[in-house]
């Protein structure tokens, strides 16, 4: 098999993205955005976990949604990325496990009704899916974004945002796409 053009190969993504973008989830995603605005008015904590391209965009939910929700005289959307801190979680890796490294940090962080959102392509890693395990132990409301079939973190999850493409970076765009859009819905809704 001869390999594409790198025109051929671009394009056939673009029609891939494309594709995912014409059948987002609208409402799931709208779930997810209510979620987080009582999760604010309540004065609750949003906990957010992920590996790999998923920790990135984690780390820049963080930054999206508690400085880019935030108005002076208002309180902030208190988000935390569980994958931020190597030091947290090398720690936890190395004299533990990594199977553990967002699981401890439910319990280190979580209050009942908090929020714990697990970013996953494959919903599979065992990381996230004991940690959402977790927070559902702690009586935590659980979100997904998740991609290929969705995972074990599909059915285990309060709210699902699946992007069903069997491609990292099809999901992954969609993800993060989908954490622009609601943060920057959430920065008008908290507007004084």
């Amino acid at each position: 098999m001869s390999t594409p053009s790198f025109q051929d190969f671009a394009r056939r993504y673009q029609e891939t993205f494309a594709r995912a973008v014409a059948g987002w989830d609208l409402a799931a995603l709208e779930r997810v955005a209510e979620v987080l605005r009582r999760a604010r008015d309540d004065g609750r904590t949003v906990l957010v976990a992920g590996n790999g391209g998923s920790a990135a965009i984690c780390n820049h939910l963080e930054c999206d949604a508690t400085k880019g929700t935030h108005h002076p005289g208002c309180a902030p959307l208190n988000t935390r990325s569980l994958s931020a801190n190597p030091s947290v979680l090398t720690a936890l890796g190395n004299d533990i496990g990594f199977d553990v490294v967002f699981e401890r940090q439910v319990e280190y962080y979580a209050r009942p009704a908090d929020v714990l959102m697990l970013i996953s392509s494959s919903g599979n890693s065992p990381n996230v899916v004991r940690a959402c395990e977790a927070a559902k132990g702690r009586g935590m409301i659980t979100v997904g974004f998740v991609g290929f079939s969705g995972g074990r973190l599909k059915d285990l999850c309060d709210h699902v945002l699946h992007i069903p493409f069997d491609n990292y970076g099809i999901s992954e765009d969609m993800h993060q796409a989908s954490m622009h859009v609601i943060t920057q819905w959430l920065n008008l809704v908290f507007r004084p």
